[in-house]
């Protein structure tokens, strides 16, 4: 995957080149296709083993910080670093907002009465969440015991919001709009989580009964 980025940033880097007349030989880079990679499976969280995460968290970590950014990604479906970049301005009765996304849009999320609150206090006291919570968060997962997906310590509660919303009956739509996905093609990543998908699987079925 780094390495697609990378190609990607370099054909970037010689269209405004090219754009800017500042180059005017080719690009070397133009008829290199990326490295085909086979899909990970997105792991996600069970409740038990969220509990034992925001356990560790709550009770045996030091870092004063690490607990909220948590508890505002699981609740929000927040990047690590969206929630850990949170700051008091950009809280508002009962609503976060998103802005140094991914894609580069501003996104609003709504959050219950008690997060806001505490993340009003909080933000109060210390300005921010500072920069090193994914560490805490991380000696907190190995604490616990709960195995995770190889390379999804960062988004595990991400993924892990996006897969119960969907369990629970929530609207695809619904939530590209939260996770702030610039297409429905990354969404639908999750839409084999709903109860509805499944339902459909065997209703229409080339062998499901017909009326």
């Amino acid at each position: 995957m780094t390495c697609n980025n990378d190609l990607g940033y370099l054909n970037a880097v010689f269209n405004e080149l090219h754009q800017t007349g500042e180059a005017s030989y080719q690009n070397s880079f133009r008829n290199i296709r990326p490295v085909k990679i086979q899909e990970r499976e997105m792991g996600y969280l069970e409740m038990d083993q969220i509990r034992a995460i925001f356990t560790e968290l709550r009770e045996r970590t030091t870092n004063p910080h690490a607990f909220l950014v948590a508890r505002l990604s699981l609740e929000t479906g927040a990047r690590w670093s969206e929630a850990e970049g949170m700051t008091l301005d950009r809280l508002k009765p009962y609503r976060v907002t998103y802005d140094q996304t991914k894609s580069g849009k501003k996104r609003s999320v709504p959050i219950s009465k008690d997060l806001y609150q505490t993340l009003k206090a909080h933000l109060e006291e210390h300005a921010s969440f500072g920069t090193s919570t994914i560490s805490a968060f991380r000696r907190a997962v190995e604490r616990s015991r709960v195995k995770l997906p190889l390379g999804q310590c960062a988004h595990i509660l991400r993924h892990t919001y996006a897969s119960h919303f969907m369990m629970d009956g929530g609207d695809i739509l619904t939530l590209q709009k939260i996770l702030g996905h610039s297409t429905i093609s990354m969404t639908m990543r999750y839409s084999h989580l709903s109860p509805e998908y499944l339902e459909d699987a065997v209703k229409f079925s080339p062998q499901a009964p017909t009326a």
